[in-house]
């Protein structure tokens, strides 16, 4: 049996003449929309991003991707001609998650965390091979100079 919807063959039980997929996504107020041209991010009227493979609507296009497409955002953006840094969020998302992490302290956490890992004057064995930056070629000949 073929989802009445999509097309797609109907693995398990039936939900009336759709797939499972297809039922879920009506009943969350999804409608189909036409495939957005190469190369151009659409949302839909929630603002969702619209899918070039199968035009629905995704709040986070990327695990719709790779959960029903089988592919990577990286791929599915080279394949769509996307710029790499294109959002594929909607905005209201993005929004959110930027309000949950300012409430659970992310940009502090990442300060502390990350003061362990900064290279202090005079490491050179932190580098891995880089050469020594020019302040500190100036400042270690200013020593050896007044001495």
């Amino acid at each position: 049996m073929t989802c009445s919807f999509c097309g797609d063959v109907i693995r398990g039980r039936p939900y009336g003449s759709r797939c499972q997929a297809c039922y879920r996504y009506l009943k969350t107020g999804g409608e189909m929309n036409d495939l957005p041209p190469d190369g151009v991010i659409v949302k839909d009227y929630r603002g969702y991003v619209v899918c070039h493979i199968c035009g629905r609507a995704y709040k986070r296009l990327g695990s719709h991707v790779k959960e029903s497409h089988s592919m990577t955002i990286d791929n599915y953006k080279e394949k769509f001609g996307l710029c790499r840094r294109c959002k594929t969020t909607s905005e209201a998302y993005s929004a959110e998650m930027k309000t949950h992490a300012l409430l659970n302290h992310m940009p502090e956490r990442l300060m502390t965390s990350g003061l362990n890992t900064r290279i202090k004057p005079g490491q050179t064995d932190m580098r891995k091979g880089k050469p020594i930056r020019l302040q500190e070629r100036i400042n270690k000949s200013l020593r050896s100079k007044k001495i």
